[in-house]
């Protein structure tokens, strides 16, 4: 769950990057939800000032590369607290209570992962966006080659032995 200026910062810091990959890898079904504040326009930003460009600073851009990274994550926007009170409970009907000590390691690997993570998200995003390019192998292709020139620059006998 991510209010919106929790949303914004954990994008432009790699961090939502991280943590959609440890959700991939834990659960079943990831679910990223976004929670705007009551009262308050119901939209990242005015349609004005939408941009049909792809900017790395752009939080549209970003959202869009994380969608594009992690295909499985499902995104769900509440207009409000309280709405997503009603959602979470919508969600768990019929659902088995959690296992907490299980949800408590989880959260210990979850902050390894951001530890291990050496490589900027933004090429990471684009990388996983790739066909053929998995959660197991970006890290290959990210050691073998220095930018994202070189991985376009490759043969494909180059590519073919890192992944």
């Amino acid at each position: 769950r991510k209010s919106l200026p929790d949303l914004i910062q954990s994008l432009r810091s790699g961090r939502l990057f991280n943590q959609a990959e440890s959700m991939i890898a834990h659960y079943s079904y990831a679910v990223l939800l976004i929670e705007f504040e009551m009262n308050t326009s119901f939209s990242l930003q005015p349609i004005g000032s939408l941009n049909p460009e792809i900017a790395l600073n752009s939080i549209n851009s970003q959202l869009t590369l994380l969608v594009l990274a992690f295909p499985r994550l499902r995104i769900v926007w509440s207009s409000s607290p309280y709405e997503t009170a009603s959602i979470f409970a919508e969600l768990k009907r019929d659902a088995a209570e959690p296992d907490v000590d299980r949800a408590v390691a989880m959260g210990q690997d979850d902050c390894a992962v951001e530890k291990e993570s050496i490589y900027a998200q933004h090429p990471i995003a684009l990388l996983q966006s790739l066909p053929g390019v998995t959660l197991r192998n970006y890290q290959a292709l990210a050691k073998k080659f220095k930018s994202v020139s070189d991985i376009c620059a490759a043969s494909q006998d180059d590519l073919t032995s890192v992944l």
